[in-house]
């Protein structure tokens, strides 16, 4: 199992947005010397939901301050941004990162978002489709023309070229049947969040994922397959609880003001399955949160969490999302500290037995 954090960079107004980012950075050094595996870093605009908007200058910010963790884009929003331009800041990304960047696209779900840049969310799945198209031929490393729908390329080659050879990994934001199909055409691992979502869903998906990437020849358990949820962990149940509940509740109740479905937010083709998860979020506790699509308590449960979705739902690289609702820098880093001394070490020694068992 590897273990890394997701950042949303929502802002609470409790400090100076210019402090989030200080913060951020101190725990970005923190989780590299606590041994997390990798740091992921969101693309959102226009709202307190997320004020990071320029994901892979973050990157870049991040590889001159670390040298060993991995950084994770969770993830550039490709119809929002010109593909060839993507390509161009992710390979020096991985270049000043010595070939440490993991690359996560995806589509975009917030009206708010499309409608500041003038774009319809309607045209999201095709932008989003001829986006990868172009940035994979830019990763190609050859000189190229494209001409399509919505981006025009005349006679460019890609500079600098990426440490990692081809590319860079990349890993596709997915929860239906067409995203499925394309990351197993690339053979692509998908980005999950499974925000209270049952056990169940989570399985019906990974399985759908999974015959797509089986029927191209492919192995979905052999590959990195992330999943990120929101996590907090303290000496008890009781104190974990006191600490995230009002975190855990804030997010909830500004993340379903954000999706498809909110008052003033149209519903546009293919984003239906976000008004059922914003209207499932208006009914969310924190003891429902306990119970599934988070990983909060004591490190014993925070563990058994981890193991769960790792056997039942294909997990293996677990993103932590442990500063959320405007949770403060030191409970945030009190909580890293104990995840990466007492957490990861049980999940390990649990899946190691399970291992030998079987």
């Amino acid at each position: 199992m590897k273990f890394g954090m997701m950042y949303l960079f929502s802002e609470y107004g409790s400090i100076p947005q210019s402090q989030v980012f200080k913060e951020f950075i101190e725990e970005v050094e923190l989780a590299e010397e606590l041994g997390f595996d990798s740091i992921w870093l969101p693309e959102h605009h226009f709202s307190v939901y997320g004020i990071l908007g320029d994901t892979l200058t973050m990157a870049a910010a991040i590889a001159q301050r670390t040298k060993k963790i991995k950084i994770g884009t969770a993830v550039v929003l490709l119809p929002l941004n010109h593909p060839v331009r993507v390509a161009e800041q992710a390979a020096l990304v991985d270049c000043l990162s010595d070939g440490r960047l993991l690359l996560g696209v995806g589509r975009a779900y917030q009206p708010g978002e499309f409608g500041g840049f003038g774009i319809s969310p309607d045209t999201s799945r095709e932008r989003f489709f001829e986006a990868m198209d172009i940035l994979l031929k830019c990763f190609k490393g050859e000189k190229f023309s494209h001409s399509g729908e919505f981006w025009t390329v005349d006679d460019v080659e890609l500079y600098p070229r990426p440490v990692q050879d081809p590319y860079p990994p990349i890993y596709m934001a997915a929860v239906s049947p067409p995203s499925y199909q394309l990351a197993a055409k690339h053979g692509l691992s998908i980005l999950r969040a499974p925000r209270f979502t049952s056990m169940n869903v989570v399985q019906e998906q990974f399985a759908e994922y999974t015959k797509y990437m089986r029927d191209a020849g492919r192995d979905p358990l052999a590959m990195d397959q992330p999943m990120l949820m929101q996590t907090f962990v303290a000496e008890t149940e009781k104190e974990a609880k006191k600490t995230a509940e009002v975190h855990a509740i804030w997010y909830h109740e500004l993340f379903q003001k954000v999706l498809p479905g909110a008052p003033g937010k149209k519903i546009h083709k293919g984003y239906e399955i976000y008004d059922v998860v914003r209207k499932n979020h208006a009914k969310v506790t924190y003891d429902d949160l306990a119970e599934w699509g988070s990983a909060f308590g004591d490190p014993e449960q925070v563990a058994d969490r981890i193991v769960t979705y790792a056997q039942e739902a294909g997990v293996n690289h677990w993103m932590a999302e442990m500063k959320f609702g405007g949770m403060s820098h030191e409970d945030t880093m009190r909580s890293m500290r104990l995840f990466a001394t007492e957490v990861m070490p049980r999940v390990n020694d649990k899946m190691a037995k399970a291992e030998a068992a079987e």
